[in-house]
């Protein structure tokens, strides 16, 4: 064999050996997904509400850290195609609840769906490459924030029950549950590690 054929034969080497490890690692974008403390008003200025001013029908727990979805219209498509479900962050406690926050978005935010039995993960947050992205935000006793999450999940055929987990280093809060629809594909890595987009 000669040497024009040992680097082609490398280069195919090389090749396929490129392309089984990008299968292997391609991440399933649905498995990501950022909270955005975005504001009803969608000027994203991170404003504080008092609890006297939750939606009606919403019903936060005295004394406690909430996590509330509404149990109508929860659902949100943006114009561009993007869609959310909108959450409601709630500290009904007497001190002021430190909140994780990267930019513009909430971190420690995870989502669930009822499977088997059991709830098991099916989304968690990306994480930054910036460190300067990181920084704390004091949410006031008696007051609540408004969040949307990213839902690429909308368009399945099997309807299951999914609910918001909020956890930090004092707290651990999952919010009520919802029904959405979910495609069998996705719903099969419910539970299933979901690797580091930058694995």
């Amino acid at each position: 064999m000669g040497n024009k054929e040992i680097l082609t034969l490398c280069t195919l080497i090389l090749v396929g050996i490129g392309r089984f490890s990008l299968a292997q690692t391609t991440p399933v974008y649905e498995r990501y997904a950022s909270t955005w403390a975005i504001g009803e008003d969608h000027k994203f200025d991170n404003k504080q509400v008092s609890t006297n001013n939750l939606p009606t029908g919403l019903k936060a727990k005295k004394g406690e850290i909430d996590m509330l979805i509404p149990e109508t219209n929860a659902f949100i498509v943006r114009e561009n195609g993007n869609a959310y479900i909108k959450l409601y962050l709630v500290n009904m406690t007497i001190k002021e609840l430190s909140v994780p926050r990267q930019d513009a978005t909430v971190g420690g935010i995870t989502s669930e769906v009822y499977v088997d039995g059991k709830w098991k993960l099916l989304q968690a947050k990306i994480g930054a490459s910036c460190g300067n992205s990181y920084w704390t935000m004091s949410l006031k006793s008696n007051h609540y924030i408004y969040l949307e999450i990213e839902n690429p999940i909308r368009q399945g055929s099997q309807q299951v029950l999914y609910r918001v987990g909020f956890k930090t280093a004092t707290h651990d809060v999952v919010s009520n549950p919802i029904n959405i629809p979910i495609t069998p594909e996705l719903l099969a890595l419910a539970g299933t590690k979901i690797p580091s987009i930058s694995d």
